[in-house]
């Protein structure tokens, strides 16, 4: 390609633009004077110029990102008198190049020939492409490919620079401390073609509305709480080049707000218990414990630790006196909350574990878990045949956890070291419905009950139980063929009784399920092995109905039990260690 020198290329520039001036002129007056077909058939006065180079190459759309280099082609087909005619590059009225010549001054463009080719049919090709490097957005636009022919013939290319997105604008800049219940705006904009796409989102977390992100210039929370707080990123993204990005971080102020991990944490004389309270607030609360109304502070006793927003009072070595109730106070300059819990050495709920369907059709073995720091003392279980509408029993007022009605007596039977409670039988519940109840000793290793073993008094040490989880296990008779019954159970330690378990259904076999060989029965523990009506026995001398069957009073049978358990039994293990010595 030829190069003209700085002072000749405006001449140069000027002769290209009148050469394609020229063309379109001839072209203008072949229209004038268009001679009609069949008229002077041997003058070539304006003769159509059927010798002219036609264009092999097809105009379209670049889309080509900004920084990149672009191949603009222009190929024609080469004729005999394809010399005579100018291949020339334009932009809007601007001439870049005429022939093999470059006339813009644009160190960007550069002319590049097409090396002659000849196809398959012998027909010849040649034309100049036109490169762009390092395309700016001012390069936009259409340039065009033009062959001066008495005809002018053209392409057109269409160029579409490509720009990555940009943020321009973001509000707030980078923080907002905004108050509780106020509304929160933030608003983000880019630039880039094609336009982005802003989406919004959270760092670590999802949206306040539960929502993974959100697609719009700007995001709005209605009221503020203490979950609107965090990093929200604003993302603009186009599928061009890198995502631009940008962060705002909303501070939500607020007085505390406590939750209690664990309102009632059960524990034991001797034992470490730990009461947690879980503390929001901005700015951070501090954080204060009370037992009762009296402040506590760090001491060999009570100590006191924080991670993040879990506050805790570590109790070491409960005494009696550490049963009770606790309050953690939070405070900052926007107010201050507390939250209540409460150490408990009472057992906690049992649980029911035995099988729904009983082996037999008129016992079944019910049994349970319970947790306990302190010994069980004693177990009530209430039973009941279940009414036929059964399937409504989730939805009945709930039995009271206080069943008897004299609570007096229900304390003394809570401190009682009798063997059978004053309570025992038949116990009228809601509705009318008779619910039968037995207490049932938990044994020691020596298979006596435990009530019999003094309690120890306040402030006394003793040997902390090498399990809190404790298993008992009841054997109910003379219940009902193919019928459903319901069960509740609640435990005594040291500490009092523990609050009435949830309702238990279980059912007995019929006739025909008899015919199949029974299940396994789960081994049976402590005060299962005895009959039921030995424990139910009253106070009174008259006889208590259980299950349709009436059961005896047998104090003389029970200490008689005891005696041989506490006393004769140790004897007799002495006399056999010495014998076989």
């Amino acid at each position: 390609m030829d190069t003209v020198t700085n002072p000749g290329r405006k001449q140069l520039n000027t002769m290209a633009t009148a050469m394609i001036f020229t063309a379109a002129t001839l072209s203008l007056v072949k229209d004038s004077f268009a001679i009609p077909s069949g008229h002077f058939p041997d003058s070539n006065f304006l003769e159509e110029d059927r010798y002219s180079p036609g264009f092999l190459t097809l105009g379209q759309k670049y889309s080509i990102a900004i920084g990149s280099t672009v191949v603009l082609p222009c190929k024609i087909n080469e004729t005999e008198n394809s010399s005579q005619y100018v291949l020339a590059w334009k932009r809007d009225i601007a001439v870049l190049t005429a022939g093999n010549v470059k006339v813009t001054v644009n160190p960007r463009i550069r002319l590049m020939p097409v090396q002659a080719h000849t196809d398959p049919h012998g027909a010849l090709s040649t034309g100049y492409n036109l490169e762009i490097r390092d395309v700016r957005n001012s390069d936009a636009g259409d340039y065009i490919c033009q062959i001066g022919s008495m005809e002018p013939k053209e392409i057109v290319h269409t160029l579409e620079i490509l720009v990555p997105p940009k943020i321009d604008y973001i509000s707030p800049a980078n923080k907002m401390d905004i108050h509780k219940g106020a509304p929160i705006r933030m608003e983000c904009r880019a630039s880039g073609n094609p336009a982005p796409k802003i989406v919004w989102s959270r760092k670590n977390n999802v949206m306040p509305n539960g929502e993974a992100n959100k697609t719009g210039n700007v995001l709005d929370i209605l009221h503020a709480n203490r979950h609107s707080s965090g990093h929200y990123k604003c993302t603009a993204d186009n599928r061009v080049g890198q995502a631009d990005t940008r962060e705002v971080f909303v501070n939500v102020l607020y007085p505390p707000e406590i939750e209690v991990e664990q309102p009632i944490v059960h524990s034991g004389i001797g034992h470490e218990a730990q009461l947690v309270c879980i503390v929001h607030g901005e700015p951070t609360p501090s954080v204060v414990w009370y037992q009762d109304t009296t402040q506590l502070g760090i001491t060999e006793q009570f100590s006191q630790q924080n991670r993040g927003n879990k506050y805790s009072l570590v109790i070491r070595n409960v005494t009696y006196s550490d049963i009770g109730n606790y309050t953690c106070q939070a405070s900052n300059a926007l107010g201050k909350d507390r939250g209540t819990l409460s150490l408990s050495g009472l057992p906690t709920l049992c649980y029911f574990d035995s099988p729904t369907l009983s082996s037999y059709r008129d016992q079944y073995n019910i049994s349970w878990t319970v947790q306990s720091y302190s010994p069980i003392r004693e177990y009530r279980l209430f039973f009941r045949l279940a009414s036929k509408g059964m399937h409504l029993l989730h939805h009945e007022k709930p039995l009271d956890n206080h069943i008897y009605s004299d609570r007096a007596a229900a304390a003394a039977a809570a401190n009682s070291h009798l063997y059978n409670s004053p309570f025992s039988g038949s116990v009228s519940a809601h509705g009318g419905d008779q619910w039968e109840n037995v207490v049932i000793p938990e044994m020691n290793d020596y298979g006596a009950p435990n009530h019999f073993f003094n309690m120890a008094p306040p402030y006394a040490t003793y040997h902390q139980p090498t399990t809190i989880r404790h298993r008992m296990s009841f054997q109910l008779k003379n219940l009902k063929p193919a019928s459903n019954y319901e069960a509740r159970v609640q435990a005594r330690n040291d500490h009092g009784w523990n609050k009435l378990s949830s309702i238990f259904h279980f059912s007995t076999r019929s006739e025909v399920d008899m015919e199949l060989e029974p299940s396994a029965q789960p081994a049976v523990h402590g005060a299962g092995l005895l009959d039921k009506g030995l424990l139910s026995s009253s106070s009174s001398s008259d006889t208590s109905t259980i299950a349709g069957t009436h059961f005896h009073k047998s104090w003389t049978l029970s200490i008689f039990i005891v005696l041989i358990t506490t006393h004769l039994l140790p004897s007799l293990r002495a006399a056999l260690s010495v014998v076989a010595v």
